[in-house]
């Protein structure tokens, strides 16, 4: 079974009103959260306006900064979008249908929603906070703390690695 989520913003005039996109499969915050911060280094070059430009533009299937041009699908409607993911499929009548707009919602309904995450982010910050499906905020992550191991990490033991400490402390947060 798939962890369905939405990843977005909050309206900077009202931060209870989200703008959100919505994600089918790996929702999981041991697997958004370090996605998010690869796609704001690799696609958005560290710019989290940038980060959520690109993530607010589609629903997607799933996110994966490893994504290229050449990456295929074989869902008609789905399209790759270079360092970011694979967009949800969506045809009719085989024509393929234009982007469903922004889902836009109070952080307090969520609950009424498909999906067990909401991971919003904040451009002022570099942050990203992760609620649980009723709008409860659980924990908030600096982007730059999220980053895969460097290069140099790997000459660390994994068990006392930085990004071994920070897994130890977001499973901690999560339980």
């Amino acid at each position: 079974m798939s962890t369905h989520c939405f990843v977005g913003t909050t309206d900077p005039g009202n931060p209870h009103l989200v703008h959100a996109r919505f994600v089918l499969l790996d929702g999981h915050p041991g697997v958004v959260v370090p996605t998010l911060a690869a796609i704001w280094v690799g696609h958005a070059r560290r710019d989290a306006h940038a980060l959520n430009t690109a993530l607010l533009a589609f629903d997607w299937e799933y996110l994966d900064p490893n994504i290229t041009a050449a990456t295929e699908s074989g869902f008609a409607g789905q399209r790759a979008v270079p360092g970011v993911g694979m967009t949800l499929a969506s045809s009719s009548d085989g024509a393929i249908d234009e982007p469903e707009p922004v889902t836009v919602f109070p952080l307090s309904h969520a609950r009424h929603l498909d999906a067990e995450w909401i991971y919003l982010i904040d451009p002022l910050t570099g942050t990203v906070a992760v609620h649980t499906d009723d709008g409860q905020h659980l924990a908030r992550y600096r982007l730059a703390d999220c980053l895969p191991p460097s290069p140099a990490a790997t000459r660390t033991p994994a068990s006392r690695s930085p990004a071994a400490r920070h897994a130890r402390q977001a499973v901690a947060v999560l339980r």
